[in-house]
């Protein structure tokens, strides 16, 4: 009985979050592709770089996508990521580099012990019809940043938002 509490808590929650398409319905212009990345660090934590808004609108994202498939699975954390059309014009978007657990009290116990990482900001993004881009970055404990560049090429596309 609790795992079916459980399930139902978290579809509320989850069906509280908003999130816009990263594609305006009203836009009929050129698109690109932006794919978040990060990687395991081991079974219950990774490393996110992630495009979160774009001109001010939550979109989905490999944060909620991976909350969402870890929920339920103890200190397992599974992640997922995320790739999305964007406009091919200029945007304002947010990224962030951070951490992720599959349990709020694992990221508690890695600030405390200086182990969690995580930085975030808005910038400028133009990107190019038929390109594709990732979002990528460091976490480190003398200064994480997040950026987003062109995929193949590692040509930078915008700034680097990086923790002072």
């Amino acid at each position: 009985m609790n795992s079916k509490l459980s399930l139902l808590a978290l579809l509320a929650l989850t069906g509280c979050a908003s999130f816009s398409p990263s594609i305006p319905d009203t836009y009929k212009g050129p698109v690109a592709s932006v794919a978040d990345t990060g990687r395991q660090e081991d079974g219950t934590k990774g490393q996110f770089f992630v495009l979160t808004e774009i001109d001010g609108r939550s979109i989905e994202n490999s944060l909620h996508e991976t909350r969402v498939a870890s929920s339920g699975k103890g200190l397992a954390l599974t992640s997922r990521f995320t790739t999305r059309n964007v406009p091919a014009t200029a945007l304002k978007v947010k990224l962030i580099g951070t951490h992720q657990t599959a349990a709020p009290i694992q990221e508690m116990v890695g600030r405390a012990a200086g182990t969690f990482f995580s930085v975030d900001g808005i910038v400028d993004f133009k990107p190019v019809e038929g390109k594709n881009y990732i979002v990528t970055g460091e976490l480190k404990k003398e200064r994480s940043c997040v950026w987003i560049q062109e995929d193949g090429t590692g040509q930078p596309a915008t700034e680097k938002v990086c923790s002072k």
